[in-house]
């Protein structure tokens, strides 16, 4: 085990580092308020290749894999300005495509996001299933050349400014069964009948949360991504990179609360000294600095196995117990980080508030952290089924 960074990994955190330092935390905020995506931002990593950097070369990326997305999107997050799209394009479209697509479907999509071209977002949640995936609603028909879709989804994260969305939908005639039998479509998001509207999410993301609806969209059949009906091979395989992705980005904002406030920390003098020196604020920035840095590991850990082509049960047993780990340090350090801005943590000048809603998500999204337990509980514990 070698936990020196590579000299290619090196270079990579590097290009983040400027890109970041170009497109500060002020210029992600303005994008949020304003509700528009961060092109320019998107663009610069387009051009320093990094939007690419877990697509095979052969079809235009630098193909290094799951631990190098880990890596920058950790950085970027360090740094405030982590965008939510590397989660459900880079995360989620590129793996899935890259392990189920045909030939054809590979050099149809992916070329064009790793140029930065076109983006896909990912629709699976549904507001009668939620964590159930078996019990979504979302239907495709079975038309012969073609599949119809008709349902509505929630909680999509920036399919307004998608190409693409890849939606998880059943195939099976045989009503809410617990075994539904799922498929994986990718639409384009200018189908007519697929329509949207915004949530009114507290999220300060440039990235929106939307509800989505299908009112009879065709889908040709070649946009099937892997099997009808065998989807949850494909999932599988999607959000083992998702959980990998997602505690990157919340070990990555843990550290850039921390930072901050042990800045303030050492600024801020009330009666004997700087505020820091106590330990009723010292001590939680401790143990959440501490957490943090072991949810990095393990998550890097996740990252090493999928790119070896470990089983998808080997790799989610890793993902799943860093994720929660790695949420789990990153509420403690914005909590911690809220705790000594005091007041001033309130104030939207101060921008602490809006991280401590973001790592609090982190404890309900994607997966929430019930059911995280669950598996590991289950799954790797082998104790009965809890639910």
């Amino acid at each position: 085990m070698d936990f020196n960074l590579t000299e290619e990994h090196q270079m990579l955190l590097d290009t983040a580092d400027k890109i970041a330092r170009d497109f500060p935390r002020d210029y992600y905020i303005d994008c949020a308020k304003k509700q528009i995506f961060p092109e320019e931002q998107w663009q610069a990593l387009a051009q320093a290749g990094i939007l690419g950097v877990n697509t095979p070369e052969a079809y235009g990326g630098a193909g290094m894999g799951m631990l190098a997305l880990v890596l920058v999107q950790e950085r970027m997050a360090e740094h405030g300005v982590a965008p939510l799209y590397f989660v459900v394009n880079q995360g989620i479209a590129v793996p899935s495509i890259t392990r189920h697509g045909t030939e054809e479907q590979k050099q149809r999509w992916l070329p064009a996001i790793a140029s930065g071209e076109k983006r896909c977002c990912f629709a699976i949640t549904e507001p009668n299933a939620g964590t159930n995936t078996f019990k979504i609603q979302t239907i495709g028909r079975d038309e012969g050349d073609h599949f119809v879709l008709n349902g509505n989804k929630l909680f999509i994260s920036g399919i307004n400014d998608a190409q693409q969305v890849l939606v998880v939908a059943r195939t099976d005639s045989g009503g809410q069964g617990a075994r539904a039998e799922l498929t994986l479509f990718v639409v384009d998001t200018d189908s007519e009948g697929l329509t949207w509207e915004r949530m009114d999410t507290l999220l300060m993301n440039p990235e929106g949360q939307f509800f989505v609806y299908f009112d009879e969209v065709k889908v040709p059949r070649e946009n099937v991504l892997g099997k009808v009906g065998a989807g949850v091979e494909v999932l599988f395989d999607a959000l083992n990179p998702e959980r990998m992705v997602v505690a990157a980005n919340s070990i990555g904002g843990g550290r850039h609360v921390l930072q901050r406030a042990a800045e303030y920390a050492n600024e801020r003098k009330i009666f004997n000294g700087p505020i820091g020196a106590y330990q009723g604020l010292q001590h939680p920035m401790a143990e959440a600095k501490a957490l943090l840095e072991s949810a990095s590991l393990m998550v890097q850990k996740a990252a090493v196995l999928q790119d070896a082509g470990e089983h998808p049960k080997v790799v989610g047993d890793v993902a799943n117990m860093g994720k929660l780990v790695g949420t789990d340090a990153a509420f403690k350090a914005a909590d911690a980080g809220l705790q000594c801005f005091g007041g001033y943590g309130f104030c939207e000048s101060y921008d602490v508030l809006s991280h401590f809603i973001g790592a609090r998500l982190g404890k309900v999204a994607p997966i929430n952290r019930e059911m995280t337990l669950n598996y590991i509980g289950e799954f790797i514990l082998g104790l009965p089924k809890s639910y």
